[in-house]
């Protein structure tokens, strides 16, 4: 699952501006940071520009309540899906978050309630015929990071509570957790509402970023210009089912961010480990352990231009990709159109390289095209174009799709 507007606000938070100010003119001195902006960015529903125009409006505080709606017309082709899918997907998408404050704290931020929807319903009886989701009939390495496209199921991948302390320099979140909420925040390639599609580019394949399971993370501000995460997740229950299920599987996963003085870089190191129980070659049950880091660099060419670089690799990976590389470019073409961009990502990845692995082929290769039009501050249009190279890691025939959604932001 994926929340755009939380973890692509983190690019806006060196920006001296409170939870609910506009970003019409942020600052540009690190040194009259307020404390706590970069958990702030990060957890709650900020305003960034470039990123989701949407969100230049300035949420309710009146009852401590803020809300993000995404939702979306999404149309899809394929010229050689998965032969057990459909080659073509129209459905209709919708991803919502919810912040409600439970207790009051005006100083250290009080305490929070957050819960998170996430679905897709097809729109027509040819959709509803393709079985496996399309995000993963359309090769998508892991489909782990990915909003819902079923053909009509809907989950809930948090339901959690949020605590500050200390001013807001610390925060502690517990409950069912989605811990792609939070980490690997690249701005520009995290969502597949108004950015990539492939959920490959949203974060890296090699983290095990789950959703749904009981868990708990641990935030602190290490300086106006730092931060660290730790979090520590179950890893046995799939989205939409009980997190209360049995199951020995953990995922433990950090992060250390740093923001340069003039706002132009985030560099983030991601180190983890994780178990998935299984069973050895003579069937006793067992579990195995990975470990790896990830790592990602975003960097503000100028005001037109946003870059990213994304790599990690997983020693015995099991919950998804053993190595990627990826890379890619938001472009605003038009000056008299700031909120339009053209996007273009490349990225290559290899299968997990456990003895359960099956694949045909080990490496995917992903090209993706798309462009933002921006109607108003509510709706876009987004094209996109996938080339894909051994699509779902098999060793068939490359695959081409091309695509358009319709996105509303409120």
């Amino acid at each position: 699952m994926k929340k755009t507007h939380i973890i692509a606000a983190a690019l806006c938070t060196l920006n001296s501006m409170s939870l609910h100010a506009k970003t019409e003119t942020p600052t540009t001195t690190v040194a009259t940071e307020s404390v706590s902006s970069i958990l702030e960015g990060i957890n709650m529903f900020t305003p960034c520009e470039h990123i989701d125009p949407a969100y230049k409006l300035t949420p309710s505080k009146n009852y401590g309540t803020e809300w993000a709606v995404d939702m979306a017309y999404g149309f899809w082709s394929t010229n050689n899906g998965d032969p057990a899918a459909n080659d073509v997907a129209n459905l209709y998408l919708l991803h919502a978050q919810l912040n409600q404050r439970i207790f009051q704290d005006d100083k250290n931020g009080g305490t929070w309630l957050r819960l998170e929807l996430s679905g897709s319903v097809a729109l027509d009886s040819r959709s509803k015929d393709s079985d496996p989701d399309f995000v993963s009939a359309m090769g998508t390495g892991t489909d782990i990071h990915g909003d819902y496209f079923g053909t009509n199921d809907f989950v809930l991948p948090e339901i959690a509570i949020m605590q500050y302390f200390d001013n807001k320099k610390y925060s502690l979140i517990f409950g069912v957790v989605n811990l792609t909420n939070y980490f690997d925040g690249v701005g520009i390639a995290n969502d597949s509402f108004c950015s990539f599609a492939n959920t490959g580019f949203m974060n890296s394949t090699v983290l095990p970023l789950v959703d749904s399971n009981l868990g708990a993370i641990f935030q602190a501000e290490l300086a106006p210009n730092q931060h660290g995460m730790i979090a520590i997740s179950r890893t046995c229950t799939s989205s939409g089912y009980n997190p209360f299920g049995s199951g020995r599987g953990y995922a433990v996963v950090g992060e250390y961010a740093y923001y340069t003085a003039d706002e132009k870089t985030v560099l983030r190191l991601n180190p983890f480990i994780d178990s998935v129980a299984g069973s050895d070659a003579k069937g006793s049950d067992c579990s195995r352990i990975n470990y790896g880091l990830a790592g990602s660099i975003e960097y503000a060419a100028c005001d037109k231009v946003d870059l990213f670089l994304r790599s990690g690799f997983g020693a015995k990976q099991e919950l998804g990709a053993s190595f990627d590389v990826s890379v890619g470019t938001n472009i605003r073409p038009f000056s008299s159109r700031e909120d339009d961009f053209l996007g273009i990502a490349y990225g290559v990845f290899k299968a997990a390289n456990s003895e359960s692995d099956a694949t045909e082929n080990s490496r995917q290769g992903v090209l993706e095209v798309i462009y933002s039009f921006q109607i108003n501050d509510y709706v876009k249009i987004v094209p996109h174009c996938q080339y894909i190279h051994n699509p779902s890691y098999a060793a068939t025939s490359d695959q081409t799709v091309i695509g358009v959604q319709t996105v509303f932001s409120f």
